[in-house]
Order: C-alpha cells, then structure tokens, then sequence
C-alpha cells in the first residue's frame, strides 16, 4: 500500500504491485475488497514498533524499525525499515557515534523475528527518541535461543566436509558460512547455517550437525584490499568502520548503508507526507549477488 487514490481517496487505494502483466508501472488504484492484508511470520504485522535485539549488518544493536511487510523471497523473514537516527547518549563508541553523519538515512533489511523485539502495536504513539543502552550491565542474554554446540547467531564457520543433500554434493569442505540459528526440525542437534556458496545454486540455509562445522577467525583485511562500491581502500588512516557481509565480503559501513538506502526506492511526492517504498526482496551483495540476510 503506498496511500489513498489522488482520483479517488475515499473510496480506493494506491498499491505497488510486485509484478504486472504488461510490465508498465506496477501503481495501482484499487477498492479494498480487492485486496487482503498478508499476515507476517511471528505474529508481526506492518506498521509494528520493533528494536534490533543485535547489530544488523550496518544497524546497530537497540536501533528501532518498523515492519513493512513479510519478505517475498524469505517466509521465515520480516522487511523492517530502520531509520539511522542520530545517538544522543554520551559515552558512545566511534561506531555509534557514526550514527549522527547518517542521520536520516533508510534501510530495509529482511530480518528473522527473533532478532527483533516488538516496541507497540500498531496505532500507538512512541517517543522517537534513540534508545539508551546500558553498557555497565551485558548480563541479559537476549541474543535468542540457545545454539546446538555452544554455536551464536553470527558466529563464522566453515564446512569440515563435503555436505551432500539427496546424494549430490552441495557445500564443499572449508567453504565458509554464517550460523542463522537453532534448526527448527532438530533444535538440540543441528544448527542451520548460510553458506557463501552452494555447489546447486539454491538457497544457502542448510541444517548441519555440529561436526560439520567449526568455527572460524573473520578474514583479516589486507592493505591494498578495495572495498566493491566506492573501489578505495579498506584500510586506511581514517579507520573507517567495516561491514563484514554474511557471505564473507568486506564493504565500508558507509558504503554499505548508502547502498541499502537506494534500495528503500523512491518517495511517493503525492502523499501528505513523503512515503518510500519497502524493496520487496533483500538487497544483494555488489560483489557475488547473494541475498544480505543479517
């Protein structure tokens, strides 16, 4: 839904469309019985009040978003818009100072629910203010349920074998990947991780045990070493801060964000106030074309 009908506000609505058949713009005015609400996973709706329960590629941990709508590549998913507000609170890290030269700055990410916490519901009013975390008290877990093998959302691993699925090679050994979570079909015994590259082409999520895996130290940058959007060096005097992307490229964080916010599209002029649109599927990798799933 992108707002009210300019022909007919009272009585239709302006929807995007994923796709149209005679490919032209996917805008489209519509009456309310023709079209239904799509329920996001984890009893999120759009329009919810959420807050990043760990960093997020470029988000950081405690940023607030708000739902816009259930992935169209990733059921397990929500896209959550986060809007990179500037912090208040003093005793920030570089990091988080960072935040004030990209204030205003939109990305969505496809996020899983529980790296989420719900803020409100719908209709509610909320302080926009930047949440204040409490750095002298880390000793509340909610980084989300407990990993087979002592295993944490984000650690790096890599294959320890060759994985086979149907009796067809699919990951080889030593390819690297990121641990999602707990596996949903076997939670105590096997850990789903999203590997850099699948032998088969599909999706990267796949259930290992933990004598699959083992864990990996991140590539350490080399001096020389380019970053794939603005081609200037990784390192530098600057110490600008570094996205390591979950299929194991490395970007500048600035970069990054400045590359989500152009997938966030374009503003609606028409509407009171000045709406983008949620991209409908994660944002790629500039470098090997893999989905950026945090």
């Amino acid at each position: 839904v992108v707002g009210q009908s300019a022909t007919d506000p009272a009585g239709r609505v302006t929807v995007a469309f994923a796709r149209r058949e005679d490919n032209r713009c996917n805008n489209l005015n519509v009456v309310p019985a023709e079209i239904q609400r799509v329920p996001c996973t984890g009893g999120l709706v759009p329009g919810d009040r959420v807050l990043a329960l760990r960093q997020l590629l470029v988000v950081p941990k405690g940023a607030h978003g708000t739902v816009v709508g259930p992935s169209c590549s990733q059921s397990a998913r929500v896209a959550v818009r986060f809007t990179r507000a500037a912090a208040t609170n003093t005793g920030t890290s570089p990091t988080e100072a960072a935040l004030d030269e990209d204030a205003g700055e939109e990305v969505v990410l496809h996020v899983e629910p529980e790296d989420l916490r719900v803020l409100n519901a719908v209709g509610e009013d909320v302080d926009d203010c930047v949440l204040t975390i409490d750095r002298d008290d880390d000793t509340e877990d909610i980084s989300g349920p407990v990993v087979a093998g002592g295993y944490n959302r984000g650690d790096a691993v890599a294959a320890t074998r060759d994985l086979c699925v149907g009796g067809n090679v699919v990951v080889r050994l030593n390819v690297l990947g990121t641990v999602i979570g707990p596996s949903s079909q076997d939670p105590t015994g096997r850990v789903t991780v999203a590997f850099a590259w699948r032998e088969d082409g599909k999706s990267n999520n796949l259930n290992v045990i933990t004598s699959e895996i083992r864990r990996v130290e991140p590539r350490s940058m080399a001096r020389g070493e380019l970053c794939a959007i603005c081609l200037t060096e990784l390192v530098s005097e600057s110490g600008e801060d570094i996205c390591r992307m979950p299929c194991g490229h490395m970007l500048h964080n600035t970069c990054v964000t400045a590359y989500l916010n152009h997938q966030t599209g374009p503003r609606v002029p028409t509407l009171s106030v000045a709406t983008p649109l949620a991209p409908l599927k994660p944002a790629q990798c500039p470098v090997c074309r893999r989905e950026m799933l945090p």
